[in-house]
């Protein structure tokens, strides 16, 4: 059964400016008010551990008792994100920032929670795979356009959105692969991780205690293992989704090497990508300007497809 909730979303973007007489702004010709047009169904169960839980924000209208919400019949376009934390931590609570955008422009949103901590390797992946196959199950019960299905995540989230994004390009890669059922046609990657023994590495020889990969990976001779399986980079192919990616030149978490890399690979294969470099930016560390110019380019980017 759903578990659908009437929340309201209360940001509300101001495309204009405010006059002495507000009530004017009811004349607009677009709408600036768009929260209504969302229902939120959390904690869907996509598997068996606690873990394996989802929240979809679907589109429709409110209609009053006694049935409240009705959702509409219109396919949409669907964003599903991943959340970051380095594998180790993070919640999908914590990507409302992320989605924004995509539910003012009228799509569907799927956020991901998935097994995470020391040691878990290679479970998130595993995880992220089965979430996909519930939703092209599930997709004709929440309008969602099974042709326009784009991943995305930040950090560790861009790694997983990358790698499942990836593994739904290659038949028989993985119990759960459903490439033949869904479409992904694009992966938007907010800095993710593209080499995981590369980051390895990187904290070795930084000295840095907080080496995220190798205690997620857990046992150091299983790290080139779980690497040349799941590092992008290591598994780039023809017919995989489009890529577009934001990285900030100064990043120490993720180094803005690893986003050269994926994206010379990725041209090497003759993958449609795009590299939004924020110069100076880090971690998500980017300005109200820059995040303006990323979303556009996103957008902009999404639009081609």
């Amino acid at each position: 059964m759903k578990k659908t909730l009437p929340v309201f979303i209360f940001m509300i973007l101001a495309f204009s400016a405010y006059t002495q007489k507000p009530m004017q702004a009811a004349a607009l010709t677009e709408p600036q008010f768009w929260g209504h047009h969302y229902a939120l169904a959390t904690n869907l169960k996509y598997g068996e551990s606690d873990d394996h839980r989802l929240d979809i924000y679907s589109q429709g209208a409110w209609i009053g008792e006694p049935h409240y919400w009705k959702s509409d019949t219109e396919l949409h376009p669907t964003l599903v994100y991943i959340h970051g934390g380095g594998w180790l931590g993070g919640s999908k609570e914590q990507v409302v920032p992320f989605i924004i955008p995509y539910l003012e422009r009228r799509w569907n949103v799927v956020t991901i929670e998935y097994r995470k901590g020391e040691g878990t390797a290679p479970m998130a992946v595993e995880d992220v795979m089965q979430a996909l196959y519930w939703i092209a199950g599930h997709s004709t019960e929440y309008n969602i356009d099974k042709q326009h299905v784009v991943v995305s995540g930040e950090s560790a989230g861009g790694h997983l959105a990358l790698i499942s994004g990836i593994f739904n390009s290659i038949p028989g890669s993985n119990p759960f692969y459903c490439g033949d059922k869904i479409k992904i046609a694009a992966i938007v990657n907010w800095f993710g991780i593209t080499d995981i023994a590369g980051i390895d590495s990187h904290y070795r020889e930084s000295g840095e205690t907080s080496n995220y990969a190798a205690l997620w990976v857990g046992s150091s001779d299983r790290m080139a293992t779980i690497s040349d399986m799941y590092s992008p980079l290591k598994r780039i192919g023809a017919g995989m989704p489009a890529v577009i990616s934001i990285h900030g030149t100064d990043d120490s978490v993720v180094p803005y090497t690893q986003a050269i890399e994926m994206h010379m690979t990725l041209n090497n294969f003759k993958i449609r990508n795009e590299l939004v470099r924020i110069d100076g930016g880090k971690h998500l560390g980017f300005s109200e300007q820059e995040f303006q110019l990323i979303y556009n380019r996103i957008f902009s980017f999404l639009d081609t497809l």
